[in-house]
């Protein structure tokens, strides 16, 4: 298998894994703050990787530097970026969370474009446009809709998210420069123990509770479980491993296959049908990244 098939498959999986991972969520917090998700998240899937973290600490030895770098890297992805996306979550419909989400890539071409002085032809810019035009139709939507401030459907809530992306694409524009000759399970190992030590603080200061009991309220116990094996550690690890292989504007296209991942799973987990604005929003990213992605 060739490196670009071994990339597309790691990349679909993670979309997979995703793509389910909002609506999934979403019910949670209703009982519990997007903080205290992400503490009982990291609660769980730290401790499974300390194992991996002695092994390759011992056998790399890398630099104290190094080990800062990463540290500084992972507090900018995990306990800064996440709980802004959850928030979003918390405040608007789990679908549109999903497709906003799955937005990020126009933030990550635009980045590995100024940034990594990446290339991309007429036919990829004009794709990058409709995409956009895409996304803005899905930010407004509840303007669009009347719906805004009602349950489910909110501005701040949309806003949010996209300023998640914004953060995120700058962790994983650094993340491909300092991660290339890095084991992306060794990245893992240490940014999961980190996250746990910051939110635990967080919650600490602003008097929320870390009780266990809180993991006995049956989607509390479901979305934290579900992210902290499936959301964290298999799919963190393959989009490193697969965003290592390709550019990184072409990894991040694969992100926009989590919004039609999310059609479905939010019927199911919410039982929530797409606005118009939502399926006029699909055609045009969906035509966009056909657009960008089409070999001639």
């Amino acid at each position: 298998m060739s490196s670009r098939a071994k990339a597309y498959l790691a990349l679909l999986v993670v979309s997979l894994i995703w793509g389910i991972a909002l609506p999934l969520v979403k019910p949670a917090l209703s009982f519990v703050s997007p903080y205290q998700f992400l503490y009982f998240r990291y609660l769980i899937a730290a401790p499974l990787l300390l194992p991996v973290l002695f092994f390759y600490a011992f056998k790399l030895k890398l630099s104290f530097k190094t080990y800062l770098k990463i540290i500084a890297l992972e507090i900018l992805g995990t306990p800064i970026a996440l709980p802004i996306l959850y928030q979003g979550l918390k405040l608007t419909s789990g679908l549109e969370a999903s497709l906003l989400g799955a937005t990020g890539p126009l933030f990550t071409i635009l980045g590995g474009i100024i940034f990594l002085k990446e290339h991309e032809s007429k036919r990829e810019w004009r794709g990058l446009v409709l995409s956009f035009f895409g996304t803005l139709i899905l930010v407004f939507e509840p303007l669009l809709t009347g719906k805004n401030h009602l349950l489910g459907f909110s501005l701040l809530g949309n806003l949010l998210i996209l300023g998640h992306n914004l953060l995120n694409t700058v962790y994983l524009l650094l993340a491909k420069k300092l991660y290339r000759k890095l084991p992306k399970l060794l990245v893992c190992s240490i940014s999961y123990p980190i996250a746990l030590s910051s939110l635990w603080l967080v919650l600490i200061f602003s008097n929320q509770s870390t009780a266990l009991t809180l993991l006995s309220i049956p989607s509390v116990a479901l979305a934290s479980g579900y992210m902290a094996i499936f959301g964290s550690i298999i799919a963190l690890f393959l989009l490193l491993y697969g965003q290592n292989l390709i550019e990184v504007s072409e990894a991040s296209l694969f992100t926009y296959l989590n919004g039609i991942i999310a059609i479905p799973a939010a019927w199911f987990f919410l039982k929530e049908i797409p606005t118009w604005p939502m399926g006029l929003a699909i055609i045009f990213i969906a035509y966009g990244v056909f657009l960008a992605e089409k070999r001639v």
